[in-house]
Formats: C-alpha cells, sequence, structure tokens
C-alpha cells in the first residue's frame, strides 16, 4: 500500500480547511470563488429526433450536431449529439445545476427515455472549472435523481487552472 507523505497530508489539510471556508463563504477574505460549475445532458446518435425533441417538449438544445456536419478544419462530426446545458453561470452549485436540468426534463422523462432507448450513449456532463490544484466536487443524492430517473450514467470534465 502507498503511503502518503507529510508533505502531501498538509497539503490536503490546508486544502480541505480552505475549502470548507469557500464552501461556507465564498467570498472568505475577498477572494474569489475557486470552483465555477456546469452541468448539461448529453445524447448521442439520436439526429432523427432533433427536431422531435424541440416540438414535443419545447426544449431548445444548446448544442446540437448531426453526423457528417463540419466540426473544426476538416473534422466532421462522427455522431449526432444533442446537448441541454444548464443556462446558469458558474456561480451556481452543482446541486443547482443539476435541479435545473431536473425540472426541465422531469414532465418529459418518459419521451427522453425512449429517445435515450434509441440512442448511441446518454449521460449527464458535470463539470467542475477549478483554480485549486486539488479538484473538488460533491454533489447532494437528491441531485442525482436526473440520473436515476432516465437510467443514465454520468462523466466528469475537470479544468484545473
Amino acid at each position: 500500500m502507498a503511503s502518503i507523505s507529510s508533505t502531501v497530508r498538509r497539503r490536503i489539510k490546508r486544502y480541505v480547511r480552505r475549502r470548507e471556508k469557500v464552501v461556507r463563504n465564498p467570498a472568505f477574505a475577498g477572494t474569489p470563488r475557486l470552483y465555477r460549475f456546469d452541468a448539461a445532458l448529453r445524447i448521442v446518435g439520436c439526429g432523427q429526433h432533433h427536431d422531435s425533441i424541440a416540438r414535443i417538449t419545447g426544449l431548445s438544445p444548446t448544442q446540437a450536431h448531426r453526423k457528417g456536419e463540419r466540426r473544426f478544419g476538416k473534422n466532421t462530426w462522427l455522431e449526432d449529439i444533442w446537448i441541454l446545458a444548464s443556462p446558469l453561470d458558474g456561480e451556481a452549485d452543482i446541486d443547482v445545476h443539476l435541479d435545473w436540468l431536473w425540472n426541465a426534463i422531469a414532465p418529459h422523462k418518459e419521451y427522453f427515455r425512449e429517445i435515450i432507448s434509441q440512442s448511441t450513449s446518454a449521460h449527464v456532463v458535470l463539470g467542475c472549472f477549478s483554480e485549486s490544484p486539488y479538484p473538488f466536487l460533491s454533489v447532494k443524492s437528491d441531485s442525482l435523481r436526473l440520473l436515476r430517473e432516465l437510467e443514465i450514467g454520468v462523466a466528469f470534465n475537470f479544468t484545473c487552472v
């Protein structure tokens, strides 16, 4: 079993103390918040349903691409993709982003289950942009209702600067 050096332990303890202060008071000591969050529902391989999703649910995707469309330079999209991202800013907690997604999807959950069953893959992407060298993401169990109800997975996108 690997051991953790005392230097790393001290850094982790400092990080945990700072994280607790920032969570309790994001404007702690006049410093900016160390974390910015986002969340999105991403459904891959459902291009034939892009128009019907908007028509039936009234939800417009944040991004939607069809297989074969130009991506960057000469690259093209290899699969269809439909993305609904939370419009809340990064200052909102990850749970608030997930709650927004659930509230948008919940009235149409059976329809989304049907679409997801026909797709290549579907998941919720949780994003964390951090100024900390030790990114940390925690989500309340109630906020994971979207994952449970639609029976989909989760993907993480950590960006540390």
